[in-house]
Protein backbone atom coordinates (compact mmCIF):
# COMPACT_ATOMS: atom_id res chain seq x y z
CA UNK A 1 0.00 0.00 0.00
CA UNK A 2 2.79 2.43 0.94
CA UNK A 3 4.74 1.53 -2.20
CA UNK A 4 1.68 2.20 -4.38
CA UNK A 5 1.15 5.58 -2.70
CA UNK A 6 4.79 6.53 -3.32
CA UNK A 7 4.51 5.50 -6.99
CA UNK A 8 1.30 7.52 -7.32
CA UNK A 9 2.92 10.58 -5.75
CA UNK A 10 5.95 10.31 -8.04
CA UNK A 11 3.68 9.94 -11.06
CA UNK A 12 1.64 12.96 -10.02
CA UNK A 13 4.79 15.02 -9.49
CA UNK A 14 6.09 13.96 -12.90
CA UNK A 15 2.86 14.97 -14.59
CA UNK A 16 2.93 18.35 -12.80
CA UNK A 17 6.52 18.96 -13.91
CA UNK A 18 5.64 17.99 -17.49
CA UNK A 19 2.66 20.35 -17.53
CA UNK A 20 4.81 23.15 -16.11
CA UNK A 21 7.49 22.51 -18.74
CA UNK A 22 4.99 22.50 -21.59
CA UNK A 23 3.45 25.74 -20.29
CA UNK A 24 6.68 27.39 -19.23
CA UNK A 25 6.31 30.38 -21.55
CA UNK A 26 2.84 31.16 -20.24
CA UNK A 27 4.05 30.84 -16.64
CA UNK A 28 6.98 33.18 -17.29
CA UNK A 29 4.64 35.69 -18.95
CA UNK A 30 2.32 35.59 -15.95
CA UNK A 31 5.24 36.17 -13.59
CA UNK A 32 6.38 39.14 -15.68
CA UNK A 33 2.86 40.59 -15.72
CA UNK A 34 2.53 40.19 -11.95
CA UNK A 35 5.83 42.01 -11.44
CA UNK A 36 4.88 44.83 -13.80
CA UNK A 37 1.52 45.31 -12.08
CA UNK A 38 3.15 46.00 -8.71
CA UNK A 39 2.48 49.71 -8.71
CA UNK A 40 3.64 52.40 -6.28
CA UNK A 41 2.06 53.04 -2.90
CA UNK A 42 -0.47 55.78 -3.64
CA UNK A 43 -1.60 56.22 -0.04
CA UNK A 44 0.79 59.10 0.62
CA UNK A 45 -0.46 61.10 -2.36
CA UNK A 46 -4.11 60.00 -2.21
CA UNK A 47 -4.66 60.89 1.45
CA UNK A 48 -5.25 64.63 1.54
CA UNK A 49 -6.82 64.69 5.01
CA UNK A 50 -4.05 63.39 7.25
CA UNK A 51 -0.36 63.79 7.82
CA UNK A 52 1.32 60.48 7.04
CA UNK A 53 4.88 59.57 8.03
CA UNK A 54 7.20 56.90 6.68
CA UNK A 55 10.40 56.21 8.59
CA UNK A 56 12.68 55.32 5.70
CA UNK A 57 15.91 55.33 7.69
CA UNK A 58 16.76 55.02 11.40
CA UNK A 59 20.52 54.52 11.21
CA UNK A 60 23.52 56.73 11.92
CA UNK A 61 27.21 56.63 10.91
CA UNK A 62 27.48 53.60 13.21
CA UNK A 63 27.56 50.31 11.29
CA UNK A 64 24.27 48.66 12.21
CA UNK A 65 21.35 46.53 11.12
CA UNK A 66 19.44 49.60 9.94
CA UNK A 67 18.29 49.42 6.33
CA UNK A 68 19.19 53.08 5.86
CA UNK A 69 20.63 56.11 7.57
CA UNK A 70 18.60 59.23 8.40
CA UNK A 71 15.46 59.48 6.27
CA UNK A 72 11.89 60.55 7.10
CA UNK A 73 9.08 60.96 4.57
CA UNK A 74 6.12 63.14 5.54
CA UNK A 75 3.06 63.60 3.35
CA UNK A 76 0.43 66.29 3.82
CA UNK A 77 -2.28 67.46 1.46
CA UNK A 78 -1.24 64.71 -0.95
CA UNK A 79 2.29 66.13 -1.26
CA UNK A 80 5.38 64.19 -0.19
CA UNK A 81 8.29 65.86 1.59
CA UNK A 82 11.53 64.05 2.37
CA UNK A 83 13.64 65.05 5.36
CA UNK A 84 17.23 63.86 4.97
CA UNK A 85 18.37 61.14 2.63
CA UNK A 86 21.19 59.10 4.17
CA UNK A 87 22.93 56.03 2.82
CA UNK A 88 20.42 53.36 1.80
CA UNK A 89 17.48 55.76 1.67
CA UNK A 90 16.76 55.25 -2.04
CA UNK A 91 16.59 51.48 -1.59
CA UNK A 92 14.44 51.91 1.51
CA UNK A 93 12.00 54.16 -0.37
CA UNK A 94 11.85 51.61 -3.18
CA UNK A 95 11.09 48.86 -0.64
CA UNK A 96 8.14 50.95 0.53
CA UNK A 97 7.08 51.54 -3.11
CA UNK A 98 7.35 55.32 -2.84
CA UNK A 99 7.16 57.05 -6.25
CA UNK A 100 10.25 59.22 -5.86
CA UNK A 101 9.52 61.06 -9.10
CA UNK A 102 6.59 62.71 -7.28
CA UNK A 103 8.46 64.14 -4.30
CA UNK A 104 7.53 67.77 -3.68
CA UNK A 105 10.78 68.85 -2.01
CA UNK A 106 13.81 67.51 -0.14
CA UNK A 107 14.82 69.10 3.17
CA UNK A 108 18.34 68.52 4.49
CA UNK A 109 18.98 69.15 8.17
CA UNK A 110 22.78 69.44 8.00
CA UNK A 111 25.77 68.22 6.07
CA UNK A 112 26.98 65.22 7.98
CA UNK A 113 27.26 62.54 5.31
CA UNK A 114 24.73 60.21 6.93
CA UNK A 115 22.06 62.83 6.24
CA UNK A 116 22.65 63.43 2.52
CA UNK A 117 24.66 60.46 1.27
CA UNK A 118 21.86 59.27 -1.09
CA UNK A 119 20.89 62.72 -2.35
CA UNK A 120 22.54 62.27 -5.76
CA UNK A 121 21.08 58.76 -6.35
CA UNK A 122 17.65 60.08 -5.35
CA UNK A 123 17.77 62.96 -7.84
CA UNK A 124 19.16 60.65 -10.51
CA UNK A 125 16.50 57.99 -9.93
CA UNK A 126 13.65 60.51 -10.12
CA UNK A 127 15.00 61.86 -13.42
CA UNK A 128 15.41 58.41 -14.97
CA UNK A 129 11.94 57.27 -13.95
CA UNK A 130 9.87 60.16 -15.18
CA UNK A 131 10.15 63.27 -13.06
CA UNK A 132 9.07 66.29 -15.13
CA UNK A 133 10.44 69.20 -13.09
CA UNK A 134 13.77 69.65 -11.27
CA UNK A 135 13.68 68.56 -7.64
CA UNK A 136 14.02 71.34 -5.10
CA UNK A 137 16.54 70.63 -2.35
CA UNK A 138 16.34 72.92 0.67
CA UNK A 139 18.90 73.05 3.43
CA UNK A 140 21.42 75.16 5.31
CA UNK A 141 23.91 77.45 3.67
CA UNK A 142 26.18 75.11 1.74
CA UNK A 143 23.35 73.38 -0.14
CA UNK A 144 24.41 74.94 -3.44
CA UNK A 145 28.01 73.87 -2.91
CA UNK A 146 26.90 70.29 -2.31
CA UNK A 147 24.57 70.19 -5.34
CA UNK A 148 27.20 71.72 -7.59
CA UNK A 149 29.61 69.00 -6.53
CA UNK A 150 27.04 66.26 -7.12
CA UNK A 151 26.21 67.68 -10.55
CA UNK A 152 29.88 67.53 -11.48
CA UNK A 153 30.17 63.96 -10.22
CA UNK A 154 27.11 62.84 -12.20
CA UNK A 155 27.83 64.81 -15.39
CA UNK A 156 29.14 61.78 -17.29
CA UNK A 157 26.17 59.65 -16.27
CA UNK A 158 23.77 62.38 -17.39
CA UNK A 159 25.49 62.67 -20.75
CA UNK A 160 25.44 58.95 -21.47
CA UNK A 161 21.81 58.49 -20.46
CA UNK A 162 20.63 61.54 -22.40
CA UNK A 163 22.39 60.27 -25.53
CA UNK A 164 20.62 56.93 -25.22
CA UNK A 165 17.14 58.08 -24.12
CA UNK A 166 15.50 60.92 -26.11
CA UNK A 167 12.94 61.61 -23.38
CA UNK A 168 15.74 62.18 -20.86
CA UNK A 169 17.57 64.48 -23.25
CA UNK A 170 14.49 66.73 -23.32
CA UNK A 171 14.55 66.97 -19.51
CA UNK A 172 18.27 67.26 -18.82
CA UNK A 173 17.73 69.95 -16.18
CA UNK A 174 15.79 67.41 -14.08
CA UNK A 175 19.00 65.40 -13.67
CA UNK A 176 20.27 68.01 -11.21
CA UNK A 177 18.55 69.43 -8.15
CA UNK A 178 17.63 73.06 -7.52
CA UNK A 179 19.35 74.38 -4.35
CA UNK A 180 17.32 76.47 -1.92
CA UNK A 181 19.44 77.74 0.94
CA UNK A 182 17.89 78.70 4.28
CA UNK A 183 19.37 81.95 5.56
CA UNK A 184 18.41 83.49 8.89
CA UNK A 185 18.34 87.17 9.72
CA UNK A 186 20.15 88.54 12.75
CA UNK A 187 18.62 87.10 15.91
CA UNK A 188 16.24 84.93 13.88
CA UNK A 189 15.95 81.24 14.78
CA UNK A 190 12.91 80.16 12.78
CA UNK A 191 11.91 80.94 9.22
CA UNK A 192 9.04 79.74 7.03
CA UNK A 193 10.40 77.92 4.00
CA UNK A 194 7.23 76.39 2.52
CA UNK A 195 3.63 77.63 2.43
CA UNK A 196 1.34 76.07 -0.14
CA UNK A 197 -2.13 74.50 -0.24
CA UNK A 198 -2.51 74.59 3.54
CA UNK A 199 0.89 72.99 4.26
CA UNK A 200 3.50 75.07 6.05
CA UNK A 201 7.06 74.07 6.88
CA UNK A 202 9.34 76.11 9.11
CA UNK A 203 13.10 75.65 9.39
CA UNK A 204 14.43 76.11 12.90
CA UNK A 205 18.00 76.23 14.20
CA UNK A 206 18.92 73.36 16.52
CA UNK A 207 21.97 72.70 18.71
CA UNK A 208 24.48 70.41 17.04
CA UNK A 209 27.81 72.19 17.56
CA UNK A 210 30.26 72.31 15.95
CA UNK A 211 27.88 71.86 13.01
CA UNK A 212 26.52 75.31 12.21
CA UNK A 213 23.94 75.77 10.99
CA UNK A 214 22.02 72.59 11.79
CA UNK A 215 18.29 72.61 11.16
CA UNK A 216 15.12 70.95 12.34
CA UNK A 217 11.81 71.33 10.52
CA UNK A 218 8.24 71.86 11.71
CA UNK A 219 5.41 70.81 9.37
CA UNK A 220 1.82 71.88 10.01
CA UNK A 221 -1.32 70.77 8.20
CA UNK A 222 -4.99 70.82 9.22
CA UNK A 223 -4.15 71.65 12.82
CA UNK A 224 -1.51 68.90 13.15
CA UNK A 225 2.13 69.56 13.94
CA UNK A 226 5.15 67.35 13.21
CA UNK A 227 8.68 68.21 14.33
CA UNK A 228 11.63 66.52 12.59
CA UNK A 229 14.65 67.28 14.73
CA UNK A 230 17.62 66.34 12.60
CA UNK A 231 20.70 65.89 14.80
CA UNK A 232 20.65 67.93 18.00
CA UNK A 233 21.44 67.77 21.65
CA UNK A 234 18.56 68.39 24.04
CA UNK A 235 18.49 72.17 24.33
CA UNK A 236 16.10 74.97 25.29
CA UNK A 237 16.48 76.35 21.75
CA UNK A 238 14.41 73.40 20.48
CA UNK A 239 11.54 73.89 22.90
CA UNK A 240 9.25 76.00 20.73
CA UNK A 241 9.65 73.66 17.78
CA UNK A 242 8.61 70.76 20.04
CA UNK A 243 5.81 72.58 21.85
CA UNK A 244 2.48 70.72 21.52
CA UNK A 245 3.75 68.61 18.62
CA UNK A 246 1.42 65.79 17.68
CA UNK A 247 4.50 63.89 16.58
CA UNK A 248 8.17 64.58 17.26
CA UNK A 249 10.48 62.52 15.03
CA UNK A 250 13.56 63.00 17.15
CA UNK A 251 17.14 61.78 17.08
CA UNK A 252 17.96 59.59 20.02
CA UNK A 253 21.07 58.60 21.95
CA UNK A 254 20.98 55.98 24.70
CA UNK A 255 23.80 57.59 26.68
CA UNK A 256 23.26 55.23 29.63
CA UNK A 257 24.16 52.29 27.38
CA UNK A 258 27.12 54.03 25.76
CA UNK A 259 28.60 55.12 29.09
CA UNK A 260 28.33 51.55 30.33
CA UNK A 261 30.06 50.27 27.18
CA UNK A 262 33.02 52.68 27.23
CA UNK A 263 34.92 50.99 30.12
CA UNK A 264 34.42 47.63 28.43
CA UNK A 265 35.82 49.04 25.19
CA UNK A 266 38.93 50.20 27.03
CA UNK A 267 39.36 46.81 28.73
CA UNK A 268 39.29 45.19 25.29
CA UNK A 269 41.87 47.61 23.95
CA UNK A 270 39.31 49.46 21.81
CA UNK A 271 40.64 52.87 22.78
CA UNK A 272 39.80 54.54 19.47
CA UNK A 273 36.18 53.36 19.65
CA UNK A 274 35.95 54.51 23.27
CA UNK A 275 37.21 57.98 22.38
CA UNK A 276 34.72 58.27 19.51
CA UNK A 277 31.89 57.24 21.84
CA UNK A 278 32.92 59.81 24.45
CA UNK A 279 33.07 62.57 21.85
CA UNK A 280 29.60 61.83 20.42
CA UNK A 281 27.73 61.96 23.73
CA UNK A 282 27.65 65.77 24.19
CA UNK A 283 26.10 66.68 20.83
CA UNK A 284 23.32 64.15 20.58
CA UNK A 285 19.97 63.87 22.36
CA UNK A 286 20.31 61.88 25.58
CA UNK A 287 17.16 59.78 25.97
CA UNK A 288 16.35 60.79 29.54
CA UNK A 289 16.87 64.51 28.91
CA UNK A 290 14.79 64.15 25.75
CA UNK A 291 11.96 62.46 27.64
CA UNK A 292 11.90 65.30 30.16
CA UNK A 293 11.85 68.01 27.49
CA UNK A 294 9.19 66.24 25.42
CA UNK A 295 6.94 65.99 28.48
CA UNK A 296 7.45 69.65 29.36
CA UNK A 297 6.78 70.68 25.75
CA UNK A 298 3.52 68.72 25.60
CA UNK A 299 4.59 66.33 22.83
CA UNK A 300 1.86 63.76 22.21
CA UNK A 301 3.96 61.12 20.44
CA UNK A 302 7.74 60.87 20.64
CA UNK A 303 9.24 58.76 17.87
CA UNK A 304 12.92 57.91 18.34
CA UNK A 305 15.18 57.64 15.30
CA UNK A 306 18.89 58.02 14.34
CA UNK A 307 19.32 55.35 17.01
CA UNK A 308 22.65 55.07 18.86
CA UNK A 309 23.61 52.40 19.76
CA UNK A 310 21.37 50.62 17.28
CA UNK A 311 18.84 48.37 19.07
CA UNK A 312 18.80 45.40 16.72
CA UNK A 313 16.87 42.92 18.87
CA UNK A 314 13.95 42.87 21.32
CA UNK A 315 16.10 42.82 24.46
CA UNK A 316 18.26 45.76 23.40
CA UNK A 317 15.16 47.70 22.35
CA UNK A 318 13.79 47.33 25.87
CA UNK A 319 17.08 48.45 27.37
CA UNK A 320 17.26 51.33 24.91
CA UNK A 321 14.33 53.27 26.41
CA UNK A 322 15.02 52.39 30.04
CA UNK A 323 13.85 55.17 32.35
CA UNK A 324 12.14 57.28 29.68
CA UNK A 325 8.59 56.33 30.67
CA UNK A 326 9.26 57.70 34.15
CA UNK A 327 9.44 61.20 32.68
CA UNK A 328 7.48 61.10 29.41
CA UNK A 329 3.81 60.15 29.67
CA UNK A 330 2.86 60.39 26.01
CA UNK A 331 3.22 57.69 23.38
CA UNK A 332 6.81 56.54 22.97
CA UNK A 333 8.01 54.56 19.95
CA UNK A 334 11.40 53.25 18.89
CA UNK A 335 11.32 53.61 15.11
CA UNK A 336 12.07 50.86 12.61
CA UNK A 337 12.92 51.25 8.94
CA UNK A 338 9.71 51.01 6.93
CA UNK A 339 7.40 51.99 9.78
CA UNK A 340 4.34 54.00 8.70
CA UNK A 341 2.40 56.30 11.00
CA UNK A 342 -0.69 58.43 10.54
CA UNK A 343 -1.22 61.58 12.55
CA UNK A 344 -4.94 61.17 13.12
CA UNK A 345 -7.64 62.94 15.08
CA UNK A 346 -6.19 61.92 18.46
CA UNK A 347 -2.56 60.93 18.10
CA UNK A 348 -0.14 59.38 15.67
CA UNK A 349 -0.39 55.60 15.63
CA UNK A 350 1.90 52.96 14.13
CA UNK A 351 0.09 51.30 11.24
CA UNK A 352 2.23 48.65 9.54
CA UNK A 353 5.75 47.89 8.40
CA UNK A 354 6.10 48.40 4.66
CA UNK A 355 9.33 46.42 4.43
CA UNK A 356 8.53 42.73 3.82
CA UNK A 357 11.82 41.68 5.38
CA UNK A 358 10.86 43.02 8.79
CA UNK A 359 8.15 41.76 11.18
CA UNK A 360 5.04 43.85 11.91
CA UNK A 361 5.44 46.48 14.60
CA UNK A 362 3.19 45.08 17.31
CA UNK A 363 4.76 46.48 20.46
CA UNK A 364 7.22 49.34 20.24
CA UNK A 365 5.95 51.52 23.05
CA UNK A 366 9.15 51.15 25.01
CA UNK A 367 7.13 50.77 28.18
Amino acid sequence: MIRKSVYALITLLGVALLVAWLNRDALVDRAIQARLQQGPDESFTDDKQHVRVLICGTGSPEVSAAAAQACTLVSAGGKMFLFDVGDGAVHSLAQSKIPVDRLERIFITHFHSDHFHDLAPLINTGWIWGRKTPLEVQGPVGTKQVLDGLAQAYALDEGYRSANMPHLKKNRSVAFGVPLEVEFGEGQRTIRVYNKDGVTIDATLVAHDPVQPALGYVLRYKGKKVFVSGDTEVSPVNFEAMRDADLAVHESYAAHMVRRAIPQMKKLGMHFEAEVAERTIPYHADNIALAKQAQEAGVKHLLLTHLIPYPDNFVVRRMYTAGMAEYFKGELTVAQDGMVLVVGDQRASPVNDKHPSRPPNNDESGR
